[in-house]
């Protein structure tokens, strides 16, 4: 009998245990339950990250327009250099035999041309003294067209060699310049950032990508940009101006401030097909900096595209899309069913979906223009259950919300 007592008691005092823990807020299992946060007001950036090099911002291929083969290399990689100092020297053996006989060649045409204009003018007088005895009917007609055609051929003939003396001098020039440009200057002051040629490999004219087109790189060091490349979906949000800041991969730790110079507006296609858009970024260093990094470096921006504050503000995950109907469409003049920006709002243990418009986001938050109201709650996850929840369904929520249980596991880091 004192035994079961005993029982009695230790059970009263485990009913009362269990009463007191749950009255207390102890464990509740909440696994089947959404989550959810409040619309509060607050502050976006919007940003943006992308990869890309560093360049230099004026950065010339040094090529020739002459071909040859390379006697001297005046320069070594890495070397400054100053507008006009001498880079390279080509062979110049044929180009100096091709002018002298260019220019001997000029020498004949001219006296050609010489004897030619003689030869017309004498040509002129005796066909003035024959039209003058053929008007005295002194002449046949026979006699008067000879002499006229005679005329005529000599100022052909002397015309001719007035342009072939024209051409002439054109050759000359041309092989003149060409003789001057086998020694080749440095076009702008800068760094030898890339030196592709070899003493006496043959230098190549042209624009491709030929070994010997293009005989080195210059680029100009005192003003540094990085080169990201930005997707489609993200070049329509970049601007001419916007903030930036760029890291370099071999200065760890290091972020430099930037701001965006230009944004192409044509594409570039890459392995799967994405569209890429070069945004050039030019960036405030110092000269200790600069004199540490090469074109070609690493480097990885994020660009500033949009700020706000005090706006109202929903957690990203808890923006939905859905497919509109078709009579909306119809409505609207649209062939096909319009995608839907939506949030579930919780309203007395029940799902409302609310039709919202979206602006600028973050990496968390996002911007609503319109649609909901400051301090309701709108639902964040589980994200599967979120897509198939319908309006107006029942619904149980966590306790506390997704910031307050940041808060809790914040201070418990503490």
């Amino acid at each position: 009998m004192q035994k079961k007592h005993l029982l009695l008691g230790g059970g009263g005092v485990l009913v009362v245990l269990v009463i007191a823990g749950l009255l207390a807020g102890g464990p509740r299992d909440e696994s089947d339950r959404f989550t959810w946060d409040k619309v509060l007001r607050g502050d976006i950036r919007e940003t943006l990250t992308a990869s890309g090099e560093i360049r230099a911002k004026v950065q010339i291929n040094v090529g020739t327009t002459v071909m040859g083969e390379i006697k001297h290399l005046h320069v070594v990689d890495g070397q400054d250099v100053r507008k006009g100092d001498l880079l390279v020297s080509i062979d110049q053996e044929r180009l100096k035999q091709a002018l002298i006989q260019g220019r001997a060649g000029l020498d004949a045409a001219r006296k050609e041309s010489e004897r030619l204009e003689a030869a017309r003018k004498r040509s002129l007088e005796s066909f003035a003294r024959t039209e003058s005895l053929f008007k005295q009917k002194l002449l046949s007609d026979e006699e008067y067209r000879q002499a006229k055609l005679s005329r005529e051929s000599s100022e052909l003939a002397a015309a001719a060699s007035r342009a072939n003396v024209a051409q002439s001098e054109a050759g000359v020039a041309g092989l003149q310049d060409g003789l001057a440009k086998s020694t080749l200057r440095a076009p702008i002051s800068g760094r030898v950032t890339s030196l592709k040629a070899e003493m006496g490999e043959m230098a190549i004219p042209g624009v491709s990508n030929l070994p010997g087109a293009t005989l080195m790189v210059i680029s100009d060091m005192s003003q540094l940009m990085a080169e990201v490349k930005v997707s489609e979906g993200e070049v329509v949000r970049t601007k001419v101006g916007h903030t930036a800041q760029v890291a370099v991969e071999a200065l760890p730790g290091r972020v430099f401030p930037g701001t965006v110079a230009e944004v192409a507006t044509g594409a570039e296609k890459t392995g799967q097909d994405a569209n890429l858009y070069k945004v050039k970024v030019m960036l405030d260093m110092k000269a200790e900096d600069i004199a540490k990094l090469r074109p070609g470096m690493s480097a990885r921006g994020v660009i500033l595209t949009s700020e706000a504050k005090g706006i109202l503000q929903v957690p990203l995950q808890s923006v939905l899309e859905r497919e509109g109907s078709l009579e909306e469409a119809k409505k609207r003049g649209l062939l096909a069913p319009a995608v839907r920006t939506i949030v579930m709002v919780a309203k007395a243990g029940k799902a409302q979906e609310r039709e919202v418009r979206t602006g600028i986001a973050s990496t968390q938050f996002i911007e609503v223009l319109e649609g909901v109201t400051e301090g309701e709650q709108v639902l964040t996850g589980p994200l599967r259950k979120l897509k198939e929840l319908k309006d107006k369904a029942s619904i149980a929520l966590k306790a506390r919300s997704d910031a307050e249980l940041a808060q809790a596991l914040e201070k418990g880091k503490k």
